[in-house]
């Protein structure tokens, strides 16, 4: 083969080489780039510092919720206290408060708007709550005690009863109210709570002018079953207007769970904003440990629900009384998220950042119940 012709193809060949070694390179390049994607690091794990941390959010900041207390949009997993997921539903927002307020009492000692055939009628130990009040041993054939009440339109209302708390009390007395899709009865523990108007309740009741609370004379439990006062508000989240009297003196140690109470729902509406980093003002804005330390001003709570917990006696879930603070974790938190005021009734006082606003709900519609504590005496 010629000189000449063997250079050609060897400068041909070393061409080649070069190329392939080129397209190799860049496919090696490219392999390694994907596989170091691949390869995430795992994120660095670190105690904050400082201890257990408040994890409440602001009404305000979605975007600031920790993801590890997270829970469904909808269904039983909302939790209504202050790890803020989604807000309240904008119709029943609008139903808390009216634009036209109203409320009715209807005592026992009303001939024409309260009927208790076979039931007894007894002087009211606690003048100051009540000036008398029927009662009945429960009996399959007693006739319910029945409440007339005017309902003026057609709307959602809060209900709510007063009696004398005693141990001779019936422990599961069911309350029916009437709406329009029957009458849907709630069993309240009245050895236990009572001596303060007591929320049974919101509902939808159709205007008119009949009985439309009962109580009813029969009930497994032992007991008397007794019947007072009866209270109708328009409203879902409306303060008993002339039911709670305005406290005189800060509360501490010395006062009564009662007194709690209505403070604490004399803040029902108040605006929620996490503090800090926002202020914490009275009636005017709220978190959970804001709304507490307000109320127990004299024993000067500090402003966190974590450090909150360390304050008063333990008390066991089933011996909650009026007035005592609970705690929760919510969405499966390590630590403590919220805390509330224990009205009775299962019912609690607390600053939501899901209604944006200080309510007074049941209290399992907050999630991750802890415990509770004791403050007064």
């Amino acid at each position: 083969m010629p000189l000449d012709t063997i250079e050609l193809l060897g400068g041909t060949v070393r061409r080649l080489i070069l190329a392939l070694s080129a397209i190799f390179l860049s496919m090696g390049l490219v392999l390694a780039v994907s596989i170091g994607a691949l390869e995430v690091p795992e994120a660095a794990s670190e105690e904050p510092a400082g201890g257990a941390q408040y994890l409440g959010q602001d009404y305000d900041a979605p975007e600031a919720r920790p993801p590890e207390v997270q829970v469904p949009e909808t269904g039983p997993g909302v939790s209504e206290g202050s790890v803020l997921v989604v807000r309240a539903p904008a119709e029943a927002i609008s139903e808390m408060e009216p634009a036209k307020p109203y409320s009715q009492v209807v005592d026992d000692s009303s001939r024409r708007r309260f009927s208790a055939r076979g039931w007894k009628d007894s002087p009211g130990s606690a003048p100051k709550n009540a000036k008398d009040y029927s009662y009945v041993q429960p009996s399959k054939d007693t006739a319910p005690a029945r409440y007339r009440m005017k309902i003026p339109t057609t709307d959602r209302y809060t209900v709510y009863a007063r009696w004398p708390a005693a141990r001779a009390n019936n422990a599961a007395t069911r309350f029916g109210v009437s709406t329009p899709s029957g009458v849907r009865w709630t069993a309240v523990n009245q050895r236990r709570d009572g001596g303060i108007w007591m929320r049974i309740g919101a509902y939808r009741m159709e205007v008119g002018n009949r009985y439309a609370v009962r109580i009813s004379g029969r009930s497994k439990a032992e007991g008397r079953v007794v019947a007072d006062a009866v209270m109708v508000v328009r409203g879902t989240q409306m303060t008993p207007p002339g039911a709670e009297a305005p406290r005189e003196e800060p509360i501490g140690a010395q006062g009564t769970g009662h007194d709690v109470v209505r403070e604490a729902r004399s803040h029902i509406g108040t605006p929620y904003r996490h503090s800090p980093p926002g202020p914490c003002q009275a009636h005017r804005s709220e978190d959970c440990s804001c709304l507490t330390s307000i109320v127990f001003d004299r024993i000067e709570l500090p402003d966190n629900p974590v450090e909150q917990w360390n304050y008063g006696q333990n008390v066991a879930r089933t011996d909650l009384r009026p007035g005592d603070l609970v705690f929760f974790k919510e969405g499966g938190s390590s630590v403590i998220t919220h805390v509330a005021i224990y009205s009775g009734n299962d019912n609690i006082v607390h600053a939501s950042s899901y209604w944006g606003r200080v309510v007074e709900r049941e209290m399992r519609y907050v999630d991750g119940y802890f415990g509770a504590k004791r403050l007064t005496g």
